[in-house]
């Protein structure tokens, strides 16, 4: 039987070992609709005001927080959208950093040691009660998260023995990053791993992929074929690839089959962020693009395009 301290740990951090390790003892046999309607509602939450920490003694709602973490994890990949995932994460992340400002100081170097990161307590430091560093931080560590986090730039922190030393807020902020890309880790889950009632309940769920798709700043000179080649897919046809793409870049755009297949392959690639279980290889592509060479093949017209690509994304934004 797991302790309390554990079941709080996980409560707060439900992407952690202790977390999972929980998880792994319920012997969850079976998907359940409350869960289901539960991490809907989590994930409608972290799209709008976010997802707040609050803390409590109850273990079974500590409990109940982790298998609708689970379940939260399998609805985003189902939904097949890249910022759907991205502002998931980002909400889980701020929940557990909202719950390490109100945590004891020993828990921030266990988190950073859960999550990896070459961090030092600083508990000794004499400028802790004045607001100074509390915590120390491996170079490589820092760089690794405080790119993307504005005003965290190496050059306005302090140094010592070549480690960046964090004042609690900063520390707070890095592991707020640290954390994002964690929970991030293994998603979106293959489509073919997920039980068959998650998938079911997703298409319900109103996720909207138009209203969440990216808007790219297109170029005036650029096609809509070449706004698509822009613009990552969760549901990748091989009419996609043999109706659209190989006839644009090898016959419009005068391209060699090499020089096409590579960029398919890539375009490729990006997708399979959103779903990993396109088997789209690149001998298929490859076989496409001679093939639409060799047959002087044109591509589709957007408004037939429209009808092949639709259900998958808000091809308006190609027109």
């Amino acid at each position: 039987m797991r302790g309390n301290a554990d079941l709080d740990f996980a409560y707060k951090y439900p992407f952690s070992n202790e977390a999972k390790s929980i998880i792994d003892g319920l012997k969850i046999t079976q998907v359940e609709q409350r869960y289901l309607r539960a991490s809907k509602g989590q994930i409608d939450m972290a799209l709008a005001e976010g997802i707040s920490y609050k803390g409590t003694i109850m273990a079974d709602v500590k409990t109940g927080y982790l298998i609708t973490y689970a379940y939260s994890r399998m609805l985003v990949s189902a939904a097949k959208n890249a910022q759907l995932i991205e502002r998931y994460a980002a909400a889980e992340a701020k929940r557990s950093a909202q719950a390490l400002e109100d945590s004891d100081s020993d828990e921030m170097p266990r988190l950073a040691k859960e999550l990896g990161m070459d961090a030092e307590p600083l508990y000794f430091n004499k400028d802790v009660a004045a607001g100074g560093p509390i915590l120390s931080v491996g170079l490589s560590s820092f760089m690794k998260y405080s790119t993307k986090i504005k005003g965290l730039e190496l050059v306005n922190q302090k140094l010592g023995s070549g480690r960046v030393l964090l004042a609690q807020n900063n520390a707070i902020r890095l592991l707020e990053e640290a954390m994002k890309m964690e929970i991030l880790k293994g998603l979106p889950i293959s489509s073919n791993l997920l039980p068959k009632e998650v998938v079911e309940f997703s298409k319900g769920a109103g996720f909207n992929v138009a209203v969440l798709a990216p808007r790219i700043a297109y170029s005036k000179a650029d096609t809509w074929v070449d706004k698509l080649l822009q613009t990552p897919i969760p549901d990748i046809r091989h009419r996609t690839v043999n109706l659209i793409l190989a006839p644009y870049l090898v016959n419009s755009k005068g391209m060699s089959v090499d020089q096409a297949t590579k960029i398919i392959s890539e375009y490729i690639d990006r997708c399979k962020l959103l779903d990993p279980a396109t088997r789209i290889n690149e001998r298929y592509i490859r076989y496409q693009c001679d093939y639409a060479k060799k047959r002087g093949l044109k591509t589709l017209s957007l408004d037939r395009a429209k009808e092949l690509l639709g259900g998958t994304i808000d091809v308006s934004v190609f027109s």
